[in-house]
């Protein structure tokens, strides 16, 4: 009897670990394309300096963040690399098109416009917020605000930027002045012009302006608090010709959802409030 009991045990035992494996492996193995599966890495363009989604820090060469754990996580499972390669946000999509990478990553939003170009991967809810100099704040609650004022955001933001020239238009048909906007290469040069009064606001996504004001207490404050000028999906593109790897990434990081891997990769970056309830493709702000 006793052997019997052991036996089973093993058995489970196999069982059990055989199903651990075939989880772990996972469906999105299956979707690699041969030509990434030969190559045996993901290449990813990145700005890296998108904290706390996609960054290196100070005299650190390896990218870190939300979005680098979960890529980094999503290659284990496909059993490839990560490789990245610095890119200003503008050249992103330039980038996927020249075959200078497989993955457009570092805060890149899927919108209807981009789609015409790329395919995306959904992976986080986020919003584009202002963050001024804290001496400021109770000078503006919303954009409406900035009439007449100076803000600084991200070359190739054109989310963001559609907004402003939308509130900038409802400025001037008001017999206000319009809202000047600066597009700048990186987030640093996008702070230091705040830093330097050169402009009043720095426009960029919710969860990076909070990072950021953590990083210096007391120096900087989000208008309204949480003040979103538009929501959007923060994604990975890919070019349509590689659907392949885009499917393996979704369906992997579907798994991670299931699993609690996703959940507990950006809880730990702080952002877990930002989780999307089911990772999709091409399914932007403006559609849900």
């Amino acid at each position: 009897m006793k052997h019997g009991i052991i036996t089973k045990f093993v058995l489970a035992a196999t069982a059990a670990t055989l199903f651990a494996s075939t989880v772990f492996a996972g469906e999105g193995a299956k979707l690699v394309p041969e030509p990434v599966r030969a190559a045996g890495k993901i290449t990813v363009g990145s700005q890296q300096t998108f904290p706390p989604i996609e960054f290196r820090e100070p005299g650190a060469s390896s990218v870190t963040g939300a979005s680098a754990d979960l890529l980094t996580e999503i290659a284990k499972r496909l059993d490839l690399q990560l490789e990245y390669v610095q890119a200003e946000y503008a050249a992103l999509i330039p980038g996927i098109e020249a075959k200078r990478f497989d993955v457009a990553s570092g805060g890149i939003s899927d919108t209807e416009e981009r789609e015409q170009k790329l395919d995306f991967v959904n992976y986080m809810q986020s919003g584009g917020s202002a963050m001024v100099r804290a001496e400021d704040a109770d000078a503006y609650k919303t954009i409406a605000d900035f009439c007449g004022k100076s803000v600084a955001t991200l070359l190739g933001s054109r989310v963001i930027m559609a907004k402003v020239e939308e509130a900038s238009a409802a400025c001037t048909a008001g017999g206000k002045a319009e809202i000047r906007a600066e597009q700048l290469p990186s987030a640093p040069d996008a702070r230091m012009q705040l830093d330097l009064k050169r402009v009043d606001a720095y426009l960029g996504d919710f969860p990076a302006l909070v990072y950021m004001g953590a990083q210096f207490p007391g120096k900087y404050a989000i208008v309204g608090g949480n003040y979103m000028l538009t929501p959007y999906i923060t994604s990975w593109g890919f070019s349509k010709d590689n659907t392949g790897l885009r499917d393996a990434v979704k369906v992997t990081l579907q798994e991670m959802l299931a699993d609690g891997a996703y959940k507990a990769i950006m809880d730990k970056w702080g952002v877990g409030g930002a989780l999307l309830p089911e990772i999709t493709i091409n399914l932007p702000a403006s559609k849900r």
